[in-house]
């Protein structure tokens, strides 16, 4: 493989294109790997790579990353592949979560902003690695 360097704008521009992610978190007492498919929503900041994703504050996730805010996501799409680490953060925050919803989201939320439980999952990353064909990369956002 070829080690290559990418704008952190030219990897997002990349994430932002691939709607669902595998957003994972460590789970139970044991912290064991657990993973599941969220969207993005195509909310994806091009400066610094920080995802949006939007749950239901009543299930595993929310748990999960209360006990450790630890998380990864891992996006594919044709020979593209990215594997974010980072920390999320849980917002409640009426206002905030208005800033990222997006109308497909209905689908999943038949009430909208007012659904109940419903929390917005803000991932800040720390590491993203990509590959491509046969160039890879690193990127450290905020360093």
């Amino acid at each position: 493989m070829t080690q290559s360097s990418r704008s952190l704008a030219e990897i997002t521009k990349r994430m932002r294109a691939i709607d669902i992610c595998m957003l994972v978190t460590k789970t139970g007492k044991d912290a064991k790997i657990a993973a599941r498919p969220m969207s993005n929503n195509q909310d994806v900041d091009r400066d610094d790579g920080t995802t949006y994703h939007f749950a239901s504050d009543d299930g595993r996730i929310d748990d999960d990353l209360r006990r450790s805010n630890e998380c990864g996501a891992t996006y594919s799409d044709g020979d593209f592949w990215a594997a974010i680490q980072g920390t999320a953060r849980l917002i409640h925050d009426r206002s905030t979560m208005e800033e990222h919803w997006v109308p497909d989201l209905e689908k999943w939320f038949e009430d909208g902003l007012d659904s109940p439980d419903l929390v917005l999952i803000e991932v800040v990353p720390s590491r993203i690695a990509w590959w491509e064909g046969r160039e890879n990369g690193e990127l450290t956002p905020g360093s």
